[in-house]
């Protein structure tokens, strides 16, 4: 009984560091090898803001990859790592969780604790800061606690184990965002051996087969039921409940913003069935509104077909009165906020073809400048969030010829885009913000399933997204511009 008391220190002591707010971004971990090969993956092929989680131990380390093909429609991402307890998640959620912001979290963790000793108590008040940290990063993201089951291997602990998923159980009954998900009677009864592995603790392929029809059925029926949240509503449960305290209580304040697309072909829709609805500047502002609680979002789509930074330039009088025009539509509505979501630069990086085309690296950033000089004066307040442009292929040659050298060039305007928000750090506090930097990476890496197949004059050529692609590009600037607008 000693050691136990001893034992549930340090996972107390733990908790008010954490909740304290100290750093823990650089403390090696007992699992510093898998967590870095996470941050790694998040870098090569980024989640999807908005994607399922998968988050504990290694009920889902040894799921491995067949995951992600078990719960395909969920947009599942892989976050176990092996021996995790919760407070190995609390160490390490700031790092490859939260970043990412899940719209849900199917969460399998907490047996570790047990088995090592914490006291109940301890494992249910780390599973509250758990829940505390996610909304306070997101107070929509959706957690989904998977019951303890019965292992063989864990015999010892299947009343503890039954305490833990009652109190949990009873837990979600009190409070919105929080689904239990009762996974005992799975694997309970006298067939129960070929469904764990030979260690007796962890699920076979059989075992696993059991779980996916009934999580996936937890996660469809909160799909078909789910309403816009009344977020003073849920804060004030959370309070009641105890995952926050009265200071933490306070609901956000309303927002309302309207956005004018500025871009090409890409934001335009090019190739698309139906671009009125498969645009991504529409995903965006649904991202906005279902995943980052934006109480209204409006927005005018100025994307326009081939065209540069040249033709964008107020000078030129191509395409800017139109973006004028959008922006006035907004400009006397004083209950919202004014945003400029930019990409431009796929166009200006061909090797010809565009107007301007091919763009040098400084002539780029000093039409952005002049760009956003502009809006910045006639449009006092409003917020600009510049995007960096998306991985094309090196095959890519319609009636414009890009290629390699126009990929080459293309990445030569990131730096660019970050020097200008930089310079505009001191002149325009707040105003200028780079927006979406992880589109590249992952239309590099999904194109065969993303981009639109075209035959052009090298052979078949990646572009412009398909219908799931612009979905997703969609997110990837909500999320930004959802970032910009913080304080």
């Amino acid at each position: 009984m000693k050691r136990r008391s001893q034992r549930s220190l340090l996972p107390l002591f733990l908790l008010l560091w954490l909740v304290a707010g100290t750093p823990v971004l650089a403390q090696e971990t007992r699992f510093e090898s898998e967590i870095k090969a996470y941050e790694t993956q998040s870098v090569d092929d980024p989640p999807v803001p908005g994607s399922t989680f998968f988050v504990g131990s290694s009920t889902w380390r040894l799921w491995g990859q067949a995951l992600e093909e078990d719960f395909t429609r969920f947009s599942p991402v892989n976050r176990g790592f092996g021996g995790a307890t919760i407070p190995d998640v609390l160490r390490v959620m700031d790092r490859i969780i939260l970043p990412h912001r899940p719209a849900r979290i199917v969460f399998s963790c907490g047996g570790n604790d047990l088995a090592a000793g914490d006291a109940l108590e301890t494992v249910v008040t780390h599973f509250k800061t758990f829940l505390a940290r996610v909304w306070k990063e997101n107070p929509l993201t959706e957690v989904y606690f998977i019951s303890n089951w019965h292992s063989p291997a864990r015999k010892k602990f299947w009343k503890q184990a039954d305490r833990l998923n009652q109190q949990v159980k009873a837990l979600a009954g009190k409070i919105d965002g929080l689904y239990y998900i009762d996974v005992v009677p799975l694997t309970d009864g006298k067939d129960r051996t070929p469904l764990f592995l030979a260690d007796g603790l962890h699920l076979s392929r059989e075992g696993q087969q059991r779980w996916i029809p009934v999580i996936t059925a937890a996660l469809d029926e909160r799909d078909k039921a789910r309403t816009k949240p009344n977020r003073a509503g849920l804060y004030a449960q959370r309070v009641a409940a105890g995952i926050f305290s009265a200071p933490d209580a306070t609901p956000p304040t309303a927002q309302k913003i309207n956005i004018v697309f500025i871009g090409n072909s890409i934001t335009a829709g090019a190739g698309l069935q139906d671009r009125q609805t498969e645009a991504p500047p529409v995903s965006a502002t649904a991202y906005l509104q279902q995943q980052a609680g934006i109480d209204a979002v409006a927005f005018s789509n100025q994307g326009v077909s081939g065209h540069t930074t040249v033709d964008f330039l107020p000078a030129t009088n191509k395409s800017f009165p139109k973006v004028a025009q959008a922006a006035n539509g907004f400009k006397d509505d004083p209950t919202a906020r004014l945003v400029f979501s930019i990409v431009l630069g796929t166009n200006d990086s061909a090797i010809q073809g565009p107007n301007g085309a091919p763009v040098s690296p400084e002539a780029y950033r000093g039409n952005l400048k002049t760009i956003a000089d502009r809006l910045l004066t006639d449009y006092p307040g409003c917020k600009l969030v510049i995007h960096r442009p998306i991985w094309y292929s090196p095959t890519t040659y319609n009636r414009s010829k890009y290629l390699q050298e126009g990929l080459d060039r293309l990445q030569t305007y990131f730096p660019q885009i970050d020097g200008l928000v930089a310079d505009y750090a001191s002149t325009h506090p707040g105003q200028v913000r780079v927006g979406d930097t992880q589109g590249f990476n992952y239309f590099k890496t999904h194109y065969r399933t993303d981009f639109q197949h075209e035959n052009g004059q090298q052979g078949v050529f990646f572009l412009h997204p398909n219908k799931k692609g612009s979905a997703t590009l969609g997110v990837f600037w909500g999320e930004a511009i959802r970032k910009a607008l913080q304080p």
